[in-house]
Formats: structure tokens, sequence, C-alpha cells
């Protein structure tokens, strides 16, 4: 078991994640940047922003956010906060992460750059020993112990490997040496996410929307054979279960997205905002490696023209259907 860890953002992942590895770590350190959150953690052993109803183990306090993270007794740190704040909060705190086992729940792209959240994170750090976790998480039902399985992404370190393994012991776990393909996998799923609300918006039957999402899995397989090096990555937790849990239910965040811009309740164009839509930063991003690439991906081109204005949902759905093989 390792003594401590720490898990730099108090959202609803940070917490639900401290909530999980908790059972496998003698304290965890939450570190958020508002008093209110770290006070109720501290006080009343509950998230009352994110969790109201929810008591957090005892062994979970939180510290407020700062320039520099007190962390020098953690082992291990998960990173678990937005993908566009990724690189000034590791950068800010780079010295203390050194030496540490990293792990990071963020998923997106980094634009221009296209960079994933452990590239960025080895950028700022210098740290090699990093490793991602993604699969078909919805954050509550992580905090409220629901069975879960997740892929960790690790590099061929046995000893990161048999650490990480054991701090997320609560979940069903496979793995991949492939990082940038898993964090890929998250980057996509929530693409097809937004892009099956949009044509779901249109076209509404079981068939309808069951044709459409093996058209988003087969283009998504498209794109990781061309990029992973890992041959059974499409089988995995980060790809077809998170694909198919951010695709199907409507309290995924990118799924409502394009439920939203499909009905016309969110207007285009649409590819920033200050809610967590992880997808619709990181679109642009895809279809460039895919062009890198040579990849034909028309999903992911649809949901980046619809998002970007240049097109109406009733018209690029139907565009999908007459260039569909």
């Amino acid at each position: 078991m390792i003594s401590k860890v720490g898990v730099i953002g108090a959202g609803s992942m940070g917490t639900a994640i401290a909530q999980s590895i908790s059972r496998r770590a003698g304290e965890v350190i939450v570190f958020g940047r508002r008093q209110a959150v770290v006070d109720s953690i501290n006080r009343d052993n509950c998230n009352s922003r994110y969790f109201p109803g929810l008591r957090l183990n005892p062994n979970i306090r939180a510290r407020l956010m700062g320039d520099r993270l007190d962390v020098v007794d953690c082992a291990a740190v998960v990173i678990a906060v937005p993908s566009s704040e990724v690189r000034s909060i590791v950068s800010a705190a780079h010295e203390d992460l050194a030496g540490k086992f990293l792990v990071t729940v963020a998923k997106g792209l980094e634009y221009p750059s296209l960079k994933t959240m452990s590239e960025i994170i080895r950028d700022e750090t210098g740290n090699p020993n990093m490793a991602c976790f993604s699969g078909p998480t919805f954050a509550d039902e992580i905090a409220y112990g629901h069975i879960a399985g997740a892929t960790i992404g690790a590099g061929g370190d046995p000893s990161l490997r048999a650490t990480i393994s054991d701090l997320f012991g609560e979940f069903i776990l496979d793995f991949s040496d492939d990082i940038r393909a898993v964090e890929l996998c998250g980057v996509l799923k929530n693409v097809y996410a937004i892009g099956t609300g949009m044509w779901d918006s249109v076209y509404s039957n079981h068939n309808e929307h069951y044709t459409f999402l093996n058209m988003c899995y087969k283009e998504m397989c498209t794109f990781l054979r061309a990029i992973s090096l890992d041959e059974g990555i499409f089988t995995k937790f980060c790809c077809f279960g998170d694909f198919n849990l951010t695709a199907n239910v409507d309290k995924s965040r990118n799924r409502t997205l394009g439920l939203m811009v499909g009905k016309k309740i969110v207007k285009t164009p649409y590819l920033e905002s200050g809610v967590t839509f992880e997808g619709s930063r990181s679109v642009k991003g895809i279809i460039e490696l895919a062009e890198n690439h040579d990849i034909d991906m028309p999903i992911a081109r649809f949901v980046y023209d619809v998002l970007s204005g240049n097109n109406n949902v009733r018209e690029s759905v139907d565009g999908l259907i007459r260039k569909a093989p």
C-alpha cells in the first residue's frame, strides 16, 4: 500500500478518484482551488460542491492549490484537472512533481502542439514515470463505488505498472504499453459522442442510432490502426467501453453538447466554452492528426464543420449517409 497519494483537482473526477484510491492508500491529499471545497472536505468529510450527499473516507484530506504543491511526502500524484489547465498547473508545480509516480486522468489534445496530457506533463516535469487512466467511468459512479473498468497506459517499467495497478485496484483493469494511443482513445470517443448527439437530434430510432454508432467505431478503429502500436487496443476499456458509454448515455457532457447543437439550443460556431466539453476543444487537433497520417475521417470532419459553424446538422448528417460505403 502507498502511504500517501496526492490528487490535483477537487472537481467531480478528482474527488471520485480520491474516494476510490483511498481504499488502497494510507492517506490521500486532494488539492483544490476553492477554499470552500477544501474546508468542506476537511471539516465535514464531504465535497459539498460536487457530491453533497457522499461521505468521503476519513483518510482523505484537502489542501488549497497554490503556486507550489506540498507533495514532498506523496509517492504518487494523480492529475485530475481539465485538459485546458494541465500545462499551466504542471508547469507551476514541475519541481514538486519530479521523481513521483504520475498518473493523468485528464482527457484532451493540446492545440496546436497536438500533444496528449502525458506528453505535456513529461515536457514540463522531465519525469518519465508517467501513466494514464482511461475507461468507461462517470465520476459519480466511481465516487459511489460502482463497478467500473479502466485501461492503464504505462510503459515497460514494471515497478510503475505494479504501483499504479495496486493504487487503482478497485477497478477491473486492462493495460497498454502505448500511452499515447490510450489517451487518443479518450479524445476520439468525445468527438464521436458529440457527433452521435448531433445525429440523434435528427435521426432518433434505434436502427439509425446503432448504424451511426457502428460507423463511428469503424472510423475510430481506422485511426487507431494507423497510429497505435497496441494491436489489441480496440477491445480495451479505453476504446470500445469508453466510446460506448460516452456516445450512448445522456449524462455524457459531449453527447449532450451534440444534442443541444442539433436542436439549436446551443449556437455555432462553438469551439470554446467555460463548461468542460473536452471533445469540442480537441476535434480540430484530431482532424490535423488524421491529415498528417493521410486518414479519411468524414465523421470527425462533420463534427468539426458543425461546431465551427460551416455546416448545419441536417445537411451534414444527410451528407454522411450519401458518402457511407
